[in-house]
């Protein structure tokens, strides 16, 4: 049997999958049953996702630095047109761990270490779940330092998120 994000990469290649029914679990009240697990990311802000596409999520601040005219400097400069996404506390917001899952991204990119800070605790991970981590420059520090730009330009190069399209 495959997992969920075996599926979803071969549904992304338009490769069919034939797979056994699954036997129903048993309910909450049977007494073979197992209590919920708390995540250790629940405490983290869920996530609001703007349009793109492609494996790359640039994690911001606000959602008024996504539409900015440096995010668009930033998307021309990766050469594809990344996912943009904000903390939110709406209804509609995701978990990080599902949004990287659920659209396959291979790169999630954050501006910042107060918002690093706020979706992990202690030091960044190298990766989550598919997808590598990068800490980038805060953007309010891209928009006010030269130094800033030229760090993040470096780290786009290091971590392979620069697209020669």
């Amino acid at each position: 049997m495959i997992s969920n994000r075996q599926r979803a990469y071969l549904d992304a290649m338009d490769i069919g999958v034939w797979s056994l029914r699954e036997v129903a679990a048993p309910s909450a009240s049977s007494p073979t049953a197992s209590p919920p697990m708390a995540s250790a990311a629940s405490s983290a802000p869920g996530l609001k996702l703007g349009p793109g596409g492609g494996g790359i999520l640039l994690l911001c601040a606000a959602d008024t630095d996504s539409a900015s005219r440096l995010a668009n400097d930033i998307a021309r400069a990766l050469g594809n047109v990344p996912v943009w996404a904000w903390p939110d506390d709406d209804a509609s917001s995701v978990e990080l761990t599902s949004a990287v899952e659920d659209n396959l991204f291979t790169t999630v990119a954050i501006f910042g270490d107060e918002l690093a800070a706020r979706f992990f605790d202690g030091d960044l991970p190298a990766s989550l779940n598919s997808a590598k981590l990068v800490l980038l420059p805060a953007m309010q520090d891209l928009q006010s330092r030269a130094e800033a730009r030229q760090m993040l330009w470096t780290t786009f190069c290091r971590a392979g998120m620069v697209s020669a399209n």
